[in-house]
């Protein structure tokens, strides 16, 4: 009888000890990997040793969850049925555990300091999840009829001077009388007084482009200013070399450039160094070399002050070379910046909501490094940069094939809300941080 007791004991004994080992994931801290004490258990349903999750809070200071970076809602209290059921399935591991954990200073450290931010919660006014919810939802419709109500301005304002865009597409020899008055207008205000003898000659482009001096000095447009003759006979004169008018404007130069301009949006908002690399390469004359002489200039000397500034747009100087590449390294998007305020004068409003996109998007850029960092993803760089360079060509390659409308939708967009879009484009990614 007793052999048969004793069997039946150490079978037992055996038993219990197979039910540790299949329960012991399922009772185990994450953040330790030991068994749960005091096991805390938050709202996304993970649960955590409570000294574990208070050495969190202080390290991370953020109160989201260590598994699933989901944040948690009010103070997180023990799960006490959990609880029970650790300590009748592991009653030694726990004794060991706690008097382990007495010893320790640290705990003792991490958990004063876990209740104090308890008590500052209570002191807290709480706020109801559907009233947070409700104040978010009102702030979003806020935003998005703003957005809408100053998309409808700019798209009102782009359809009425449409007729300048009309300009840098049309060849002079199809210019007609009214074109050849727009043109006169864009040449400054001091052309106010001969757009009435303009008006009244009605000549058209093909006309325009053999005007002489004599002609102007000449009836019906008696422009006797020989400095304002010399002007309008060297604006012919490009106009004439390039077949069409030379854009003077943001939105002249969209008009003839829509391609380059969603290319040049796209890549200075997502990943300016290589756009600028690209520049060099393959558009240096045209686009980079005016960029770098806008935003970089060149010390202006005494033996300088005399030379037309038509001939100062040759190669960089060392200094200019030097101040590029350490913006373009350290600060990329200091160089839109500069850019845009030197055409504060042209585009007052729109600079400055470039300015403030610049702005944002360089903040957001080093929060995004310094999180890669932080996590170890650094490497996941090269595969983000591949992907974003696959989209930018799919747009710039079938930006002819789409509508009008919206290449201008994209294009309006990319332009006053880019510090959004940035933001939105890696707001997942952000919350994880």
């Amino acid at each position: 009888m007793t052999d048969e007791c004793i069997t039946i004991e150490s079978d037992l004994s055996e038993l219990d000890e197979d039910m540790e080992e299949l329960a012991a994931p399922e009772f185990t801290c994450h953040c330790c990997y030991d068994v749960l004490v005091d096991p805390t258990t938050l709202n996304c349903g993970h649960s955590f040793c409570r000294h574990c999750l208070a050495e969190w809070l202080h390290s991370s200071q953020r109160n989201k969850c260590p598994e699933c970076r989901e944040r948690w809602q009010g103070f997180p209290r023990i799960n006490i049925l959990l609880r029970d059921a650790v300590e009748k399935t592991f009653p030694a591991k726990i004794s060991r555990r706690r008097r382990a954990l007495q010893s320790d200073k640290r705990f003792h450290y991490f958990i004063q300091i876990f209740q104090q931010y308890g008590q500052v919660l209570k002191q807290q006014i709480p706020v109801s999840e559907g009233l947070q919810e409700a104040i978010q939802t009102s702030f979003c419709s806020g935003v998005i009829m703003a957005l809408i109500f100053m998309g409808v301005v700019l798209l009102r304002y782009h359809w009425m001077s449409a007729d300048s865009d009309i300009l840098v597409q049309r060849p002079i020899n199809r210019w007609k009388p009214h074109d050849v008055i727009l043109w006169v207008e864009h040449l400054g205000p001091w052309t106010n007084q001969y757009r009435e003898m303009f008006q009244r000659a009605q000549i058209n482009g093909s006309l325009l482009a053999h005007l002489r001096d004599e002609d102007l000095s000449a009836a019906p447009f008696n422009v006797n200013n020989p400095s304002h003759r010399q002007v309008i006979l060297e604006e012919i004169q490009k106009i004439k070399e390039l077949k069409v008018k030379q854009p003077q404007n943001l939105w002249e130069y969209k008009a003839a450039n829509l391609g380059k301009s969603l290319f040049l949006q796209f890549g200075l908002r997502e990943f300016p160094r290589l756009t600028f690399l690209y520049l060099y390469l393959f558009d240096y004359e045209e686009t980079f070399l005016p960029f770098i002489h806008t935003c970089c200039p060149a010390r202006i000397t005494k033996a300088m002050e005399d030379i037309p500034p038509d001939n100062m747009l040759q190669e960089p100087s060392q200094h200019q070379w030097v101040n590029f590449r350490l913006k373009v390294c350290l600060m990329p998007y200091l160089l839109l910046i500069d850019f845009a305020w030197q055409w504060l004068s042209v585009h007052y409003w729109i600079s400055w909501i470039v300015i403030g996109n610049a702005m944002v998007m360089t903040v957001m850029e080093y929060i995004y490094v310094w999180t890669l960092w932080r996590r170890r993803q650094m490497s996941t760089l090269p595969k983000m940069i591949l992907q974003k360079t696959f989209n930018m060509f799919f747009v710039v390659l079938l930006w002819p094939l789409m509508p009008q409308f919206f290449c201008d939708f994209e294009f309006y967009c990319g332009l006053f809300f880019s510090s959004f879009i940035y933001i939105g484009v890696r707001k997942s990614f952000f919350n994880l941080a």
